[in-house]
């Protein structure tokens, strides 16, 4: 079963932080770049697996309309902050992001965080060299059709992606770990690394 799951992909091995995770769990995050040790390594993946399953399919399919337009799968870093550009159109100059949900979660889209998300993508793209002038993000249902997909786009502002660099350079300062902000029973224990019911070592979940 292992096998068929794949495994973790790049992004679940990466080291550094990314996008994705700011402004989400500073917990989760603060334990990550002060290296505590994980106590939760039977966490779910189906879900995140889905996600990439569709990422690749899509950056095939763009390759093959147009190679060169298309720039897919980007890695760019800045002062720490590594993410991995789902899309980058060279002529509209473009962020795109792809993000999968459920019939049921659809109306939580787009939410601050992923909003937040896609725009230091732009800012990652734009301190490396890129031109920027908008960011996308598009929802794909897991168990819907082409009538659920939905889009968000938005110009591309650098204040709004500062605020995050900025929450993330306090959560470096901490030098005691921040409480736990995520629902134990319905997010941690299926979803953390670093969820130790205990609490000796790792992170117990939201009081």
């Amino acid at each position: 079963m292992k096998v068929l799951m794949g495994g973790e992909s790049a992004r679940g091995k990466q080291t550094t932080i990314g996008p994705s995770q700011i402004k989400g769990c500073a917990r989760q995050v603060w334990s990550q770049i002060n290296n505590v040790p994980k106590t939760n390594p039977e966490t779910l993946r189906m879900a995140s697996q889905l996600g990439t399953d569709l990422h690749d399919a899509y950056e095939r399919r763009l390759n093959r309309i147009d190679p060169f337009r298309y720039q897919t799968e980007l890695e760019v870093e800045w002062n720490g902050l590594m993410g991995h550009v789902d899309c980058y159109d060279t002529v509209d100059l473009e962020v795109i992001d792809w993000k999968t949900t459920t019939k049921k979660n659809k109306s939580r889209f787009p939410s601050d965080q992923q909003r937040m998300q896609v725009q230091l993508y732009g800012y990652l793209l734009s301190r490396n060299g890129y031109g920027v002038n908008a960011v996308t993000l598009v929802c794909i249902c897991r168990d819907g059709n082409e009538t659920d997909v939905q889009v968000h786009s938005e110009a591309y502002d650098e204040a709004l992606a500062l605020e995050g660099v900025m929450w993330l350079e306090e959560v470096r300062e901490m030098k005691e770990p921040p409480v736990g902000e995520r629902n134990a029973r319905y997010f941690c224990r299926d979803y953390c690394s670093y969820y130790d019911k205990s609490a000796r070592v790792g992170c117990a979940g939201a009081p």
